[in-house]
């Protein structure tokens, strides 16, 4: 990425369950983006509804109750779609972070791919050098997948002192 402007170039990488996890935080945005149409939907609704008098005032039927309705149908129809869709993603992404063991790598790929962190703040957070962040980045795009990365942890118990 380059940090100076804030463009990104396409990383290549062989892991597989890379685009899984990358793909979790944009589904939920695309339920909370619903989420706020339907609530404002749902608003109009009820402001249309609270000058309703039932008394004939002479400008015709209320027409526009039947459009607001049928828009929070459709709005319905599709925030139950994509809330379906969110825990489907949301269920694969979990199963590939709990088949990691390593509690270290485990943070560092939902920081980097989950939830989209940038390096410097990644680096700060789990106190990394730059050389470090590489390479755990390169160990983990170039694997199979995630249940194939190497991964060196820092500290072992020694077999026998």
């Amino acid at each position: 990425m380059d940090e100076t402007r804030g463009t990104r170039e396409p990383v290549p990488i062989r892991n597989r369950d890379i685009p899984i996890l990358t793909r979790v935080l944009y589904t939920m945005q695309d339920v909370r983006s619903t989420e706020r149409k339907r609530q404002w939907q749902q608003d109009r609704l009820w402001a249309m509804t609270q000058k309703l008098t039932g008394m004939p005032g002479g400008r015709g039927k209320p027409d526009g109750l039947d459009a607001q309705f049928a828009a929070i149908s459709e709005i319905e129809e599709r925030y139950a779609k994509e809330c379906a869709e969110y825990i489907k993603e949301l269920s694969e992404a979990e199963a590939i972070l709990n088949a990691i063991s390593s509690r270290t790598m485990r943070a560092f790929v939902v920081m980097r791919y989950v939830l989209d962190m940038g390096r410097k703040e990644i680096m700060a957070q789990l106190n990394l050098k730059r050389w470090k962040y590489d390479d755990m980045c390169l160990r983990i795009e170039q694997a199979q997948d995630m249940a194939h990365v190497d991964w060196p942890e820092r500290y072992m118990l020694a077999d026998d002192m």
